[in-house]
Order: structure tokens, then sequence, then C-alpha cells
């Protein structure tokens, strides 16, 4: 009877093993497309013998655990690829909103009114008591200060709607960081009575890669199942159960939010995540156009309005200034030339294009028309200056999108590696199906054995 229940008892355990093992392979397949998860394998142990006089008899199997496949290591990696990955994409994708504003071949600009503002001059040099070329000069000048407000307009335009989604990066990664932190607590608790918490990790990942997408990360263990969570810079982000929300702050000086920690202005700080490539291009990128767009325009009145004031205009009184003068804000900053570039005069005749008061002259029209090549702003010709900073606009493109594309080479290899590791193989698991499908039914027909032979025992007893 004893050898009867015994091997009812293996058979039975078994059947429980591998229903565990056919629950863990279904899970697999039913989550093969789920981002993040990481593929589970059973762990069937074999129970401890039993003795029994001098034989060692077995006592069956049971399914000791489940357990997440995973590469801790190369989680890591994925974080601080993303990181950087994203980074470069928030700042190229700022940038390209920069290079649309100097798009020369599609006429958007400022090389063509420039050059149009020189031509303009040199139509009026050939006939300088006409009233209409007068008013040709007039237009263009006024199409030109027109076109510097409006691309450093737009340049400002672009920089708040950067400083918003900077705004709305911090309330997303505080969103991540208090789910980490809820994560932290439930698997820990789950670990702590010996359960698995596979699933629960998965989450966590994901969590924590798409806080790393916002903000540069460093993950460190903790005991007990939980993680700490700072940035790269030591500012903490998650402390086991506890999450430590960042602060968007206007900062009064620049008009533009800063990133806060515990009080602390972490903005400068930041170096991996969307946040960072959005401050770079809010902070550096787009200023340094701004800057460059203002020395222009600063540099380009001054020197129109110098030959301008020494020439006659077509009542022979002495010329005023074509543009309105600039004043600095602050002592050598040309910052807001730009955004202040304005045409001074409204009366065609009021054009100084006279040298020495006569009517026929066009000796001051010729002095404007040398300023095209002359050395007007840093040592370099106007239209040279401009090309230069379409130049450099190009160039920091370029060279974002070189490594952006090096970035995501890494970081799909760096997927195609886990997913050799932690992801799900359906011809794999549809052959564990089987196996564990027919270890099932064995079990399942030993039970029925050991039933149909109790039953006999009991009636061969019954009838004796």
């Amino acid at each position: 009877m004893s050898s009867l229940f015994g091997s009812l008892s293996i058979a039975l355990r078994s059947l429980l093993a591998q229903q565990g093992a056919l629950g863990t392979v279904t899970n697999n397949i039913a989550n093969a497309n789920t981002p993040g998860y990481s593929r589970q394998r059973p762990v069937l142990r074999e129970e401890a013998p039993i003795f029994n006089g001098h034989l060692v008899l077995g006592d069956g199997v049971t399914l000791e655990s489940i357990r997440s496949i995973r590469d801790r290591i190369l989680e890591l990696r994925l974080h601080q690829e993303t990181q950087h990955q994203e980074r470069l994409d928030a700042f190229l994708g700022a940038m390209r909103q920069v290079e649309a504003l100097f798009n020369e071949t599609e006429g958007i600009g400022l090389e063509s009114v420039l050059s149009k503002f020189f031509d303009s001059l040199q139509a009026l040099s050939v006939n300088p008591s006409s009233l209409p070329l007068r008013q040709g000069v007039l237009t263009a000048a006024e199409n030109l200060a027109a076109a510097f407000r409006q691309t450093t307009g737009n340049l400002s335009t672009i920089r708040l709607g950067l400083d918003r989604a900077i705004t709305q990066g911090v309330g997303e990664a505080n969103r991540l960081a208090a789910e980490i932190a809820n994560l932290n607590g439930q698997i820990a608790a789950l670990e702590t009575t010996g359960q698995d918490a596979g699933a629960l990790v998965d989450r966590r990942n994901l969590a924590i890669r798409d806080l790393s997408g916002l903000v540069d990360v460093a993950i460190i263990d903790s005991t007990g199942g939980g993680l700490t969570i700072t940035t790269t810079n030591g500012t903490p982000l998650v402390a086991g159960i506890t999450s430590l929300p960042l602060d968007a702050q206007l900062d009064s000086a620049t008009g533009m939010q800063h990133v806060f920690s515990q009080g602390t202005d972490i903005t400068s700080a930041l170096n991996g995540g969307k946040i960072a490539g959005l401050i770079e291009a809010r902070d550096s990128a787009i200023p340094s156009v701004q800057a460059d767009l203002d020395n222009l325009a600063a540099n380009l009145a001054s020197a129109v309005n110098t030959v301008h004031r020494n020439g006659f205009d077509l009542s022979g009184s002495a010329g005023g200034d074509l543009f309105v003068p600039f004043v600095p804000l602050a002592p050598g900053s040309n910052a807001g030339a730009a955004a202040s570039f304005a045409l001074a005069l409204t009366d065609p005749a009021q054009v100084a294009a006279s040298s020495d008061g006569t009517l026929g002259s066009n000796g001051t029209l010729m002095a404007l028309l040398a300023l095209r090549n002359q050395a007007v702003v840093a040592g370099q010709r106007p239209v040279e200056f401009y090309s230069n900073l379409v130049f450099r606009i190009g160039d920091r493109i370029s060279d974002a999108s070189a490594e952006l594309e090096a970035e995501n080479l890494v970081l799909k290899q760096l997927e195609n590696q886990r997913s050799a590791i932690s992801g799900v193989s359906l011809d794999e698991e549809a052959t564990n199906l089987i196996r564990y499908q027919r270890a099932f039914e064995a079990a399942a027909r030993v039970i029925a054995m050991v039933d149909e032979l109790t039953s006999t025992t009991l009636n061969m007893l019954g009838r004796g």
C-alpha cells in the first residue's frame, strides 16, 4: 500500500511541476512581443531521496522556482546608451528647426534679402534722382530689417518651445521615478517571501529605460530588491521606496526654466537624456546663433549709418541714419540688435545718394555698395559672415547626425544581444511545450494507473 501511495505522491508532484512549467511556457509565448519582457525558465528540482534500509528511493520532482533570464550588465549598458541617444536626438530635433530658418535653397534666410539690399543701391546709383528707385532702396532695407526681426523672433519661439518641453520632461521624469520607487517596494515584498518578482523587475527596467531617456542615470543596487537611482553627478532620484522629485523653476535672469533638485540648480549638471539635449540647444546652440545675428545686425546698421550720414539727400541736406541706431543694453554687448533692427527713413527723398550735395552724384551710394565687400563684422564681409553662420549650424547638425547614427547602431546591437539572451524564441518554446506536455500526460497516466491498482487491491482485500 505504501509503495502505491508513494508512487501516487511522486506522480502528483510531477503533475503539479509540469503544470507550472507549462504555465511558464505559455506565459513566454503570450509575451513574445511584449517590450522589455524577459523570458522565464522553470527550475525543476529533484526531491530529496528517501532512505529505506540499504535502499535509496527517489521521491519525485518539484517546481523550485521560476527565473527570469536577463543580463544585468547588459541592461545597464542599454540604460547608458539610451540616455546618449535621446540627448543627441533631442538636440538634433531642435537644431533642425533652427536649420529650417536658414534654408537659402528655398529662399528662407537673410542672404537673399541682404543681396537685394545691395542690388537696390546698385540700381539707384545709375539714376540717383529717381524716386521709384529710391523707394526701392527703402523697401529692400525694410525687407532686410524685417528678415532680421523675423529670424531672431523665430529663434526665440523655438527656445520657448524647448523650454516648455523641458518642463514637461521634468514632470515625466518625476512620474517615472515615483513608479520605480513603488516597484522597488513591491519587488522587495515579493523577494522577502521567496516569490519570483520577474514581471515587476521587467516593468521596473522599462521604467528605468524611459527615465534614462529623459535624464542621465546611475544605478546602485540596494539590499532587499530595491535600487537607488541618481544622476551621473550624484543627484538622487530614487532611494528605495522613496522618490525625490525634480522641480522646474523660472530663472529671472534668463526667463527660462531651470531644473532644481532639493533646492539646488542642476541644469548645467545634466549631461544625458532628452532634457540635457533640449537644454544644450536652448542655452547654448540657439543663443550662439542669435548672438551672431545680433553682431551682424549691429555692425551692418552701424556701417551703413556711418556712410549714409556723410552723404546728402535729394534736397541737398546732410544724410541721417538709414537704420534706427542700436543702443546696447550693456557695454560691449550687441544682444537684441537683430530684434530691434528697423528702418529709420520713410521718405525716399531722404536717401543720401550724393557725396557732394549735387543731384547727379552717386558717391555715397558707391560707398554704401563698397560695404558689400568690406570687413564689416568680425573681419568678414556681411555675406561671408552670414554664410559662415549657416555653415556652423549645418556643421553642428552634421556632427550630431553622425553621432546619433553611430549611437543607434550601438543601441541596436545591444538590443539584439538582449533579445538573444532574454527574448522569447517561439521555436524553443514550442519544443518546451511539447516536452512538458508529454511529461504532464505521463504523470497523469501514472496517477490513473495507481488509482486502478489501488481499486483492484481494495477489491481483492474486500473479497478476502
